[in-house]
C-alpha cells in the first residue's frame, strides 16, 4: 500500500497533533475549513496508516494508539528539509530506487519492506521489516563528473549519524560496524543530461535480524543496542544528510572529503579492486579531490573511480 504526503502541506501532521486528545468533528472541520464528510475521510486515511482512533458521540475523535513507524511521523522528520517536497511511503515495494526512478526531484521514497532490494551490480539487499530502506531524488547543481562525490557525501552523513556505534566507511559505498556491513548506498542517474537527477538509495539494518547465512559479513544496530528505533535513526540521518548535501552543493567538498577520511576503514589496508575488466591491487592511501580511491602499488599511485573493493 502507498501513502503519499505533500510535505509543504502540514494538514495531516496537524490533524494527528489535534486528535491526540478528544476533538469534535465540528472543531476539526472548522480548523481546516472542510466538511464533516471530509473529516471522516481523513480519519479513515489515518486508520489505513495504522492509527487506532476512537470515536464517540459528543466527544468526537481521539488517537488511542499509533504505529511506531508510520507515514505521519516520517513526514514530521522531513517537513523542514527544504529540498524535499513529497513523501511516498510503501508498506511493501520491490525497491525504493525503482519506485523513485520516474519521480521528480524532491521526492522521498521509503518502504517498511522491500521484496527486491538492490545493491551495486544488481546484488540483492536483504530488506526485511525492521530496517530503513529509502531513496531521495535530487537534482544537484553538480557536473556529471562530480556526481560520485554524492555517494561519498551520503556515506559521511550515515557515518556521522551512527558515530556512537563506531561506524566506519569502506570505499565506495559501504558503512561498517565492527568490520561488518550495516549500511549500503546505491546512487543512480536518471533523467536527461541537461536535467540530470540522482537517486540516492540507502539501506540500513536497524531493528531487523540478520539471516544466519549473512552473520559473518553483516550486522544490525539492534544487535549492538537494545531498543534502537528506526524513527530515531532516520531522524539523525536526515539531519546529517541535509547538512552535508548543502555543503556539497555550496562547494565545500574539501570539508566533506576530510570527514570521509576520518571515518575511512580502508586506509593503509591492502586491497583488491575489481573495476570493469581490470583488477587493481595495492595499499589504499585515501581518496583524491575527485573522489577516486588512491591505490599504491610498486611505488606508483593508481586512481580508481568505481569498482568492488575487497580487503586482502
Amino acid at each position: 500500500m502507498l501513502f503519499k504526503i505533500n510535505l509543504k502541506e502540514r494538514e495531516i501532521i496537524e490533524l494527528v497533533r489535534m486528535i491526540s486528545e478528544w476533538r469534535s468533528g465540528e472543531e476539526i472541520a472548522g480548523k481546516f475549513g472542510i466538511s464533516r464528510n471530509a473529516v471522516w475521510k481523513r480519519i479513515n486515511r489515518l486508520k489505513e496508516m495504522g492509527f487506532e482512533i476512537e470515536s464517540r458521540k459528543r466527544l468526537g475523535y481521539r488517537i488511542k494508539s499509533s504505529p511506531e513507524f508510520n507515514p505521519v511521523i516520517i513526514a514530521k522528520i522531513l517537513k523542514d528539509v527544504d529540498f524535499l517536497d513529497t513523501l511516498y511511503y510503501y508498506t511493501e515495494t520491490d525497491s525504493t530506487n525503482q519506485r523513485a526512478r520516474n519521480l521528480e526531484a524532491g521526492s522521498f521514497v521509503i518502504a517498511k519492506r522491500q521484496t527486491s532490494g538492490r545493491g551495486r551490480l544488481g546484488r540483492k539487499w536483504f530488506s526485511d521489516d525492521g530496517g530503513l530502506y529509502f531513496s531521495i531524488v535530487l537534482e544537484p547543481p553538480l557536473s556529471i563528473d562530480n556526481i560520485p562525490k554524492l555517494t561519498l557525501t551520503s556515506g559521511v552523513a550515515v557515518a556521522e549519524a551512527l558515530e556512537k556505534y563506531n561506524a566506519r566507511l569502506k570505499w565506495p559505498n559501504d558503512v561498517l560496524i565492527g568490520g561488518k556491513k550495516v549500511c549500503g548506498i546505491l546512487s543512480e542517474l536518471t533523467g536527461e543530461l541537461e536535467r540530470l537527477r540522482v537517486i540516492v538509495g540507502i539501506g540500513i539494518n536497524v531493528e531487523n535480524r540478520i539471516p544466519d547465512e549473512l552473520e559473518s559479513t553483516a550486522t544490525s544496530l539492534c544487535e549492538i543496542e537494545r531498543g534502537v528505533k528506526r524513527v530515531d535513526v532516520l531522524s539523525e540521518i536526515i539531519r546529517r544528510f541535509s547538512s552535508n548535501y548543502k555543503k556539497l552543493c555550496s562547494g565545500k567538498w574539501d570539508e566533506i572529503r576530510g570527514k570521509w577520511l576520518e571515518f575511512a576503514d580502508v586506509l593503509n589496508k591492502f586491497v583488491e579492486v575489481k573495476a570493469g575488466g581490470k583488477i587493481y591491487r595495492g595499499v589504499a592511501k585515501g581518496i583524491d579531490y575527485d573522489g577516486a580511491l588512491l591505490i599504491e602499488s610498486d611505488g606508483k599511485i593508481e586512481r580508481v573511480f568505481s569498482g568492488d573493493c575487497f580487503y586482502i
